[in-house]
């Protein structure tokens, strides 16, 4: 059909916003499947807004099929105008969504949108994909873990500056899988996690953990993360247990390595206290 004519899938694209703003449900998946395959046919000047309403509205839909739809149409929608659509909280929680192809595409949505320059992240989205990209580090899909990361660097690089201190929280959370991740066998990983690692240190103003990481002493760094409170070096051995039972290898060992450094420096301070018990007068 688009073979045909370009001027008959404008003409199709009407009709397709009538049967989609009259919300028929027998009709809505398929008038949103020729929707998009359209979409790049049309003059957006003029019927964008109609699209992005139809989109935002249909990616809150509880069908995991309308969900795919909407992504792959702003996928196309994104890479022909990323300005004409802003972030929104729907986006980010689509990053929980049990549906892999789905999350796949959300953070390619997120990316092409984060390519405009011009953009800045306020507070609210900040934190909440913050929060879901650093959870994704560790998945199956390769793909996902890098946009994931890279997509975590751009979040921390593009929040609005008086909003930072609220996401020191899940900045200070990335660290470790970061580190892990630093070791991945995937070179593409590995690179993308050492330089959002850099950038993560960078926000929270870690001027220690910056030098160690510019001079490549790795095994430093995982050290101050130790050296911390006791309550904040319990919640890095929990974020270590998980990697023991990775299926690459070098996770495996630099987790092991990393859970003895705890054990060690646990002793010494459990001596350290036992001894100051024995010299109280």
């Amino acid at each position: 059909m688009r073979r045909v004519s370009i001027i008959w899938c404008c003409g199709m694209a009407s009709c397709l916003f009538d049967l989609l703003s009259e919300g028929i449900s027998d009709w809505e998946l398929p008038a949103l499947a020729f929707l998009v395959e359209v979409l790049d046919c049309l003059d957006l000047s003029e019927c964008g807004e109609k699209v992005l309403e139809i989109f935002t509205s249909q990616l809150q839909s509880e069908s995991t099929e309308m969900r795919r739809v909407v992504l792959r149409g702003l996928v196309v929608l994104t890479s022909m105008d990323p300005s004409m659509f802003n972030l929104t909280e729907s986006l980010g929680k689509l990053l929980w969504d049990a549906d892999e192809d789905i999350v796949e595409m959300t953070l390619i949505v997120l990316s092409l949108l984060l390519l405009h320059k011009d953009l800045t992240i306020a507070s609210p989205i900040a934190l909440q994909l913050a929060e879901a990209l650093w959870h994704l580090f560790d998945n199956e899909n390769s793909h996902v873990q890098l946009l994931s990361i890279r997509l975590f660097q751009d979040v921390i690089t593009l929040v609005v500056a008086k909003d930072k201190k609220a996401l020191k929280k899940h900045v200070s959370e990335s660290l470790l899988p970061l580190f892990f991740h630093c070791h991945d066998e995937n070179g593409r990983v590995a690179q993308a996690s050492r330089e959002t690692l850099l950038s993560a240190v960078r926000f929270l103003k870690r001027k220690d953990l910056k030098q160690l990481l510019k001079t490549d002493q790795m095994w430093r760094l995982a050290e101050c993360l130790l050296g911390e409170d006791r309550s904040r070096a319990a919640e890095r051995l929990r974020q270590a247990l998980p990697y023991l039972r990775s299926p690459q290898e070098p996770l495996r060992e630099a987790a092991v390595r990393f859970i003895g450094a705890w054990a060690q420096a646990s002793a010494a301070l459990a001596g350290l206290g036992t001894a100051a018990t024995l010299w109280q007068p």
